[in-house]
């Protein structure tokens, strides 16, 4: 256990040389088990173990699906959240009953967590990564705070993953798609593989992922003898876009969150909340889902003229957010702002936007992973296209430019992050 804090002096004395700090730490280290975890989580007197876990995995849609899940539980449960990463503020990974966790808060679990970090250095000789470290802050604050229910985001993959070393009591992959290659795998296959490492014995599965991939999931629940709740996309009836209606059992339900893939995300939690929760009246899933924010994603941010902030950072986001826009905007010239990280498959994601886009502007930030201007450039294969090394600039010009049409500002949640609050600065 952590030693009490008259043992230890603080570390830091406020939440920005704690956030620093803990930022500082390597995002992931490499690993062929989850040891590191496990021994952490043990030393904490396994906090994990004190609530429900609804573990998300997928490539893409898994922020939303916790969305959905906190905002329709919050109703009945003391619940916890944790997802990554953050748009406004890095108290976004964690919250209970959709409050992110406060500045004082946050900086007493960061000074415990260092001082854990090094008795762990003491213990076995290597420190944990910054994943790791968050991972078990959250764990370790949710038990503190007797929450019944934690709604826990996969990082990357899942094998591996730091959340891994939880026993869930439901787990829910969304989609599968290529990204994270390295880590993962280049095939699909490769990929669910990984991300089906969250379903073990006694987590029943919820997917919505291809069907392709139903006898790959289906072999992997059989081994580990849980059910499996295969959701298809292609039955799911849309209908209206704006607001998003869909039917679901015969009910039509609402979402604030725009883009047609967000019925189908919509759905898996509706689907997960009646199998986990089946005493939660239908009409308190239906109002949770109503009210879900989550920001960053199909987000409309001004409408005249139109701008629109899609953190969309893989060939299946992107999809999904060109799709969406043909079928909300199919009428009106699109320009799309561009930055995206070097590790991502930027020339499929600018071929995509370019093939819905009148003109394809590309940008940088002062981020370490963000991919060079010059190869943006020279990746966009449309013919209108122009680089700017100042987004803010980018975006200045775009709506004096095209006050009439829809701009979209894409590729990246860290992008998304960036140039948000100057956005929520010119409503």
């Amino acid at each position: 256990m952590i030693a009490s804090r008259k043992d230890w002096v603080n570390m830091f004395n406020t939440i920005k040389e704690a956030v620093n700090w803990i930022e500082r730490q390597v995002k992931f280290k490499p690993k062929t088990d989850l040891t590191r975890m496990h021994l952490a989580t043990k030393l904490l007197g396994n906090p994990e173990k004190d609530y429900q876990i609804i573990h998300v995995g997928g490539t893409n849609g898994k922020g939303s699906v916790c969305s959905y899940l906190s905002s329709v539980l919050v109703k009945h449960k003391k619940v916890g959240t944790y997802t990554s990463p953050y748009i406004i503020k890095f108290n976004e990974r964690i919250k209970i009953d959709l409050e992110m966790i406060t500045d004082e808060e946050l900086l007493t679990e960061i000074n415990e967590i260092y001082e854990f970090n090094e008795r762990y250095f003491e213990l076995y000789e290597e420190r944990l990564s910054f994943f790791e470290l968050v991972t078990l802050i959250a764990f370790k604050y949710f038990s503190k705070k007797k929450v019944e229910v934690v709604v826990l985001e996969v990082g990357i993959g899942g094998l591996l993953d730091a959340t891994n070393v939880v026993q869930a009591d439901l787990a829910i992959i969304t989609t599968i798609g290529l990204d994270h290659i390295e880590q993962l795998g280049n095939t699909l296959e490769s990929i669910a593989k990984n991300k089906l490492g969250i379903v073990k014995d006694n987590t029943p599965l919820i997917t919505s992922a291809d069907k392709s991939l139903y006898p790959q999931f289906k072999a992997h629940c059989d081994a580990v003898k849980v059910p499996l709740y295969m959701i298809d996309s292609e039955e799911i009836e849309v209908v209206s876009n704006n607001p998003l209606r869909f039917y679901h059992d015969g009910t039509i339900f609402e979402t604030p969150l725009l883009g047609l893939h967000q019925a189908i995300n919509a759905t898996v939690a509706i689907t997960a909340i009646e199998y986990l929760y089946p005493e939660i009246p239908q009409s308190d899933i239906a109002d949770g889902i109503k009210h879900t924010q989550w920001p960053g994603r199909f987000e409309v941010m001004n409408n005249d003229p139109l701008i629109i902030l899609d953190g969309a950072h893989n060939e299946n986001g992107i999809t999904a957010l060109v799709d969406s826009l043909r079928a909300y905007y199919p009428n009106r010239k699109k320009h799309i702002l561009f930055c995206a990280m070097a590790d991502k498959d930027t020339k499929i994601m600018l071929k995509l936007v370019s093939s819905i886009a009148d003109s394809v502007y590309v940008t940088h930030f002062d981020y370490k992973r963000v991919l060079d201007l010059d190869q943006l450039l020279d990746q966009t294969p449309h013919t209108n296209k122009k680089a700017f090394v100042n987004p803010i600039e980018a975006i200045e010009e775009m709506v004096a430019t095209f006050k009439e049409d829809v701009i979209v500002i894409t590729g990246s949640l860290y992008f998304v992050s960036f140039v948000r609050p100057y956005l929520l600065e010119k409503k």
